[in-house]
């Protein structure tokens, strides 16, 4: 389902401010008042609801929960979109997804989810449209190229919540919201904004970071949540920090191989290694901050394991 370009000729901080208001009226009392709550759910239950990734590996260490806003942070180039892509195909299952991909066309962020959701390096038109057919009332995307403002994304997650039921929604990226990066309080204000509308309406909100080119280490450093643009706003604001990279290393020697080249043992060693990881810098919820690795099929899926395995995905 495609959502077009918000106009905002109607929507305005004060409405913003209206809904906010409205959605946390009813939530200041007492605390005695939630004593039902508190003694029926144990805070290792209430973490847990959110939005699963796709890989089993992470189920019970990484959720992406809801009422909170999480950021992916990466250097150009190395997939974190593409994992996210893969979290919002698999997440559509159980939940009515919003993506909005300010630096991908509809064309080709459906051509991606269709690849990594059935692990299918080349889906045949048949495949593409039942695959298409089956995101109706689960997948929505903004179909937008290009730069916006904060409001229109603030008005954008308002409709894709209140007129479609979205309970995760995806921003990919930061960079492409006018005004914002470079402005460390703009930047600030953006995503105390983001934290609120999750709050306020009980989603998950994803957003794509861009992280600093290394000065030193060049494709094999891995980024820290220092490295992140911008101020440490993002860091403090997000529940979930999750760094993506891939290895170039590993990539540049198995392009060597498919030429025919051939590989010294050390180098054929290598090859084993995860194509990417995610690095957990922060997990406010659960208490594990670690490295985990992914494969990727020729389809463009992240696999949880160098047998590349596809993962189950039924189109019921």
């Amino acid at each position: 389902m495609i959502v077009d370009r918000i106009s905002v000729s109607d929507f305005s901080q004060d409405t913003l401010d209206s809904v906010l208001k409205e959605k946390t009226q009813h939530r200041v009392n007492w605390l005695n008042r939630h004593k039902d709550k508190i003694l029926s759910e144990s805070s290792e239950s209430v973490a847990l609801q959110g939005i699963q990734t796709p890989w089993e590996k992470l189920h019970d260490k990484l959720v992406l929960q809801f009422g909170c806003v999480s950021t992916w942070i990466g250097i150009d180039g190395h997939k974190k979109s593409s994992v996210l892509n893969q979290i919002v195909a698999f997440a559509a299952r159980d939940n009515v997804v919003g993506l909005c991909s300010l630096e991908m066309d509809v064309r080709s962020v459906g051509e991606l989810l269709c690849k990594q959701a059935l692990g299918a390096v080349a889906p045949t038109r048949e495949l593409k449209e039942k695959f298409i057919d089956w995101t109706e009332n689960r997948i929505l995307v903004y179909d937008h190229v290009g730069t916006c403002k904060s409001l229109e994304v603030y008005a954008l997650i308002l409709k894709m919540v209140r007129d479609y039921g979205a309970r995760f929604i995806v921003i990919d990226c930061l960079q492409m919201v006018e005004s914002v990066c470079g402005d460390n309080e703009k930047e600030r204000a953006f995503f105390a904004m983001l934290v609120q509308l999750a709050k306020g309406f009980n989603i998950h909100i994803a957003v794509v970071h861009h992280a600093r080119k290394p000065e030193k280490g060049g494709d094999e450093y891995i980024p820290t949540r220092f490295d992140a643009l911008g101020s440490g706003a993002i860091s403090q604001l997000s529940s979930i920090l999750a760094i993506v990279w891939s290895d170039k290393k590993k990539q540049r020697l198995l392009d060597l191989k498919e030429l025919g080249q051939d590989l010294d043992i050390d180098d054929l060693e290598y090859l084993s290694r995860p194509d990417t990881k995610i690095v957990i810098a922060k997990n406010r919820h659960i208490p594990w901050e670690n490295t985990v690795g992914l494969w990727q099929h020729p389809s463009r899926q992240f696999c949880g394991s160098p047998s590349l395995q596809r993962l189950n995905f039924e189109l019921d």
